[in-house]
């Protein structure tokens, strides 16, 4: 996985960063269950990360909501400095667009706020979860992805896609780049609220076995293993 030297010549040598971003469905059809669970797991998840120092030391963490407009409600962080977790409300429409382009604009943007404390940074990961499909227009959100899949842009993050509900396999199968293994679909008959404590349980491993990889000086996204979901076979989405 790729890496920055992006720290000043003569600064202490660290390990470099791992970010973490949660990209969340928070539309309305994720009410009442599914994001009751939300809230429930995601403290459990700042407990696991925050409280082992071989963790916390080289995962930043960020989660960004979208509904009919994106936003970040947890900066990129150190999960040993949080406290707590902000609860996640679900309401109104499913842009995908909103959410791409505003995961652009905040990676761009945490990148250069860690440059200037001397981090040096692994790829980003990202992990996108929603339960259902773009309410937008499909070449909106696809130019949208494409802005933050850019391989000219070295910050573009690796990204994992979970859904349920109503989400559209082959619409998942684009946002994780159609790569193998790297787009997921809750089996038939899941119900969402078992679904959503599997994914973050799942995310929580994928952290930290993810966190162990960075001390081997080669960082490696592990994807989550989630019980009541199966990969999507890309390849036959062509």
């Amino acid at each position: 996985m790729e890496t920055e030297s992006v720290g000043p010549v003569g600064v202490e040598e660290r390990y470099a960063v791992f970010p973490f971003y949660l990209c969340l469905d928070a539309s309305a059809s994720m009410a009442g269950a599914p994001v009751e669970s939300v809230n429930r797991q995601l403290p459990l998840l700042r407990a696991a990360v925050g409280e082992d120092p071989a963790v916390a030391e080289v995962i930043r963490f960020g989660i960004v909501t979208f509904n009919d407009r994106a936003e970040t409600t947890l900066p990129l962080s150190d999960l040993s400095m949080i406290e707590s977790m902000p609860p996640v409300v679900a309401q109104g429409r499913t842009s995908y667009a909103a959410a791409f382009d505003h995961l652009r604009a905040v990676i761009e943007d945490d990148y250069h706020a860690s440059r200037a404390r001397g981090d040096r940074w692994y790829r980003p990961a990202v992990i996108f979860v929603s339960d259902g499909r773009p309410t937008d227009d499909r070449e909106r959100w696809l130019a949208a992805h494409s802005r933050l899949t850019d391989p000219g842009w070295k910050r573009r993050p690796n990204i994992l896609a979970f859904g349920f509900g109503d989400a559209d396999s082959a619409v998942l199968a684009q946002v994780s780049e159609r790569k193998p293994n790297r787009a997921f679909i809750a089996a038939e008959g899941a119900e969402p609220a078992a679904v959503v404590p599997e994914l973050l349980a799942g995310l929580i491993q994928s952290i930290v076995s993810s966190s162990a990889s960075v001390y081997t000086g080669e960082a490696q996204l592990v994807p989550p293993e989630v019980p009541s979901m199966v990969p999507i076979p890309v390849d036959q989405l062509d």
